[in-house]
């Protein structure tokens, strides 16, 4: 009985704030500890040669137990629940953890958000290139010798429009185009649309797209009004510089990147060649070619062009 009292105050009488492992080694500590008692009395019994009690011996009669409550049913079920080491809670946790992350596992996620370091941004950044490749070697080309006029107005305007489109796609995937803070990617829409349009990038994109074309309306077609389309050169430098670094053949790739830029500095040098014959420089013609006036446009370009790469190349008188 004293054991049995012992066993109940370890048990209760840390005001029930046993953990389920506790409770769980104090009882089979309480029940090894009354065999072992019950079983030195036995001896002692048995070693003294008297008679037992009249009790002693006999087993205590079988009277029925009263049902038990709802609430000691369920208290010991959670103590054999704990002792067996599956909790109910943890498993409702358990069932809900499952369930979570299966909706989400078979979710579909659509982020429009583009990596900068990916190849579709690099495909991307070498379409807006030639877009300004286009009004690069165009824009200064129409101006000095051949302008628009009626029969070439659709062809123009639909190439000089359509490099604008590509310009104002530029802006909406500069919007969906994630950055690297702190090392790591960011992807939430509202910090990429607040770092793109606190940036410098922006504001030059917005340079880029200027409608100067409506004063083709007061002033007739004049090509140079499209000279800000030129502002876009950072991205074809950028792209010039992403595929040097990826190339397998960085040799080839520089000496075809220097012959180009030769060739655009001829390019611009020969219309700025023929648009100050054009408008009379120096105060003479003597020092064109003779035939300039009567030659058709193409002739014209092929002089100038001509000209200027002896001049450039040190070549020529």
């Amino acid at each position: 009985m004293m054991t049995c009292r012992l066993g109940s105050r370890r048990l209760g009488g840390s005001g029930g704030s046993l953990q389920p492992g506790t409770a769980c080694s104090a009882a089979s500590e309480l029940d090894l500890s009354s065999r072992r008692a019950h079983k030195s009395r036995l001896k002692l019994l048995g070693a003294s040669g008297e008679a037992p009690l009249l009790g002693g011996w006999r087993s205590t009669p079988h009277t029925p137990r009263a049902p038990a409550t709802p609430a000691q049913h369920q208290s010991h079920n959670h103590l054999a629940s704990n002792c067996n080491g599956t909790d109910s809670s943890s498993r409702n946790l358990r069932r809900r953890s499952t369930y979570t992350s299966g909706r989400f596992g078979f979710g579909l996620s659509f982020s429009f958000v583009f990596d900068p370091a990916g190849r579709l941004c690099y495909y991307w950044s070498m379409v807006v290139s030639l877009a300004f490749l286009y009004n690069l070697w165009v824009i200064v080309y129409r101006f000095a010798f051949q302008e628009i006029n009626g029969e070439t107005l659709i062809v123009w305007f639909c190439l000089d429009y359509f490099s604008d489109f590509l310009y104002i796609v530029d802006i909406v995937f500069h919007f969906r185009t994630g950055y690297l803070e702190d090392g790591v990617l960011q992807t939430e829409p509202a910090k990429l649309r607040q770092h793109y349009m606190n940036s410098t990038t922006f504001y030059i994109d917005c340079l880029c797209l200027l409608p100067l074309d409506f004063l083709y309306l007061s002033i007739g077609f004049n090509s140079i009004l499209r000279s800000f389309r030129l502002v876009k050169i950072y991205r074809f430098w950028a792209f010039m510089d992403r595929t040097e670094r990826h190339t397998n053949y960085p040799n080839l790739f520089r000496s075809t990147s220097l012959i180009h830029y030769l060739l655009v500095i001829f390019h611009w040098n020969g219309c700025l060649y023929h648009i100050i014959y054009k408008n009379n420089g120096f105060g003479s013609k003597n020092w064109v070619y003779h035939d300039t006036e009567t030659a058709d446009v193409v002739k014209q370009y092929l002089q100038s062009y001509y000209w200027c790469t002896l001049a450039l190349t040190t070549i020529g008188e």
